[in-house]
């Protein structure tokens, strides 16, 4: 026997196994029955929103020391940079 007939037997018994596997859970269920019933899952839940207040759980914003907090460009960034309004590692080139 060859490798090759031993490769073509043995591809040919996985294929006729799953093939038996395959006819036979088709054979086992009813098709008819699951067409025609329809299973739906749905769920119900009794959750009711909660009005929450951000300022009262993080506190007042005039605490902040935090000037500014949008975003700048490039531009405006080595700005604040040559002014030393922000704190960088690396040297800039301008």
């Amino acid at each position: 026997m060859t490798w090759i007939k031993f490769a073509l037997w043995v591809l040919g018994s996985y294929a006729g196994y799953y093939t038996a596997l395959i006819v036979w859970d088709y054979l086992r269920t009813n098709r008819g029955e699951a067409a025609n019933s329809k299973h739906e899952l749905t769920f119900v839940e009794d959750i009711h929103p909660v009005k929450s207040f951000v300022e009262e759980i993080i506190g007042s914003a005039k605490e902040s020391a935090v000037a500014f907090s949008g975003g700048v460009s490039l531009k405006e960034l080595f700005n604040l940079a040559r002014e030393e309004s922000v704190e960088y590692i690396k040297s800039v080139s301008f």
